[in-house]
């Protein structure tokens, strides 16, 4: 069986959901610390990943609910 090469990209989003899967994190302070010790372009691609989930996961949900019926 071969093994499948894990992407940096895949090493970087399960470090994301690692750290921020953290219940007692509070994640509104942790994007003010973001916001006040990083430049913009660190923040717009922070947008550009959570928006990448919010797709993926529509798309998933909506192909999990179709209704093959109608």
């Amino acid at each position: 069986m071969k093994n499948k090469r894990i992407t940096k990209e895949e090493r970087v989003a399960k470090s994301l959901i690692e750290l921020v899967n953290d219940f007692t994190l509070d994640l509104d302070q942790v994007g003010r610390y973001v916001a006040e010790q990083s430049p913009s372009v660190l923040y717009n691609r922070l947008d550009v990943v959570a928006d990448s989930a919010r797709e993926k996961k529509e798309e998933l949900y909506d192909r999990l609910n179709i209704n093959p019926l109608f």
